[in-house]
């Protein structure tokens, strides 16, 4: 009998991946001490060998989990910004920005059930790391705020580095605030945030925040 390649690599594909979806909603259901390699495989319908076949173990199995969802949400929020600057050329505002990033940060709590659910897990990393400490930093938050401080510089030229950093780390204080307040409010299991209040959140945020970022640029003396 001869095994087609293609199929062999599609069914190792497909496992792994079975793998990474039962992983991350064990993980973030009952932490990585809570769960077992056993209890992941029995979700994925696959053998107990499985886990350390496809990643070498528990712990690597936990930081791919990571590495695909904080990938995922780097891709949104930075591909956002920079499609919509490109769609608007050189009319690109502020408000442009501001809003554009609110979207793609606040998009999870609308429309992805998957997207909670990592909020959940990354709760519960903070809580007991199991993780290097510069995953989160090198993986997402430096390439996301600087993406964003860019952005800012790009349609407020007048703001210098530091002040475009300071605004960086208002605008994403108040969208992980908002992140933090709908776990504790809503979890991973329970219907999403009604569109219509988490809009006038954003709606807010964004007005305080363009107005906060044109408060920041450096005053010339007269």
């Amino acid at each position: 009998m001869t095994l087609d390649p293609a199929n062999t690599t599609e069914r190792i594909d497909a496992t792994r991946e079975r793998l990474l979806n039962a992983a991350e909603r064990l993980f973030a259901a009952k932490g990585f001490a809570g769960t077992s390699v056993r209890e992941i495989t029995s979700a994925a319908g696959t053998n107990i060998a499985s886990v350390n076949y496809h990643f070498g173990g528990k712990q690597n199995l936990y930081r791919e989990v990571f590495h695909r969802r904080l990938a995922s949400l780097r891709e949104l929020r930075t591909s956002r910004l920079s499609e919509a600057l490109q769609t608007a050329g050189d009319g690109a505002t502020l408000e442009l920005v501001v809003s554009t990033f609110t979207a793609a940060f606040l998009e999870p709590l609308i429309h992805d059930s998957e997207g909670r659910l990592f909020i959940e897990l990354m709760a519960r990393e903070m809580l007991s790391p199991h993780l290097p400490r510069e995953v989160f930093f090198e993986e997402m938050i430096d390439p996301v705020q600087k993406s964003l401080a860019v952005a800012l510089r790009r349609v407020e030229p007048r703001l210098d580095d530091s002040s475009a950093r300071n605004c960086v780390h208002s605008i994403v204080g108040q969208l992980t605030h908002v992140i933090h307040l709908s776990r504790l409010r809503l979890g991973v299991d329970s219907e999403l945030w009604p569109t219509a209040e988490l809009q006038r959140i954003a709606d807010h945020i964004i007005r305080f925040s363009v107005g906060g970022v044109r408060a920041a640029v450096p005053r010339m003396d007269s």
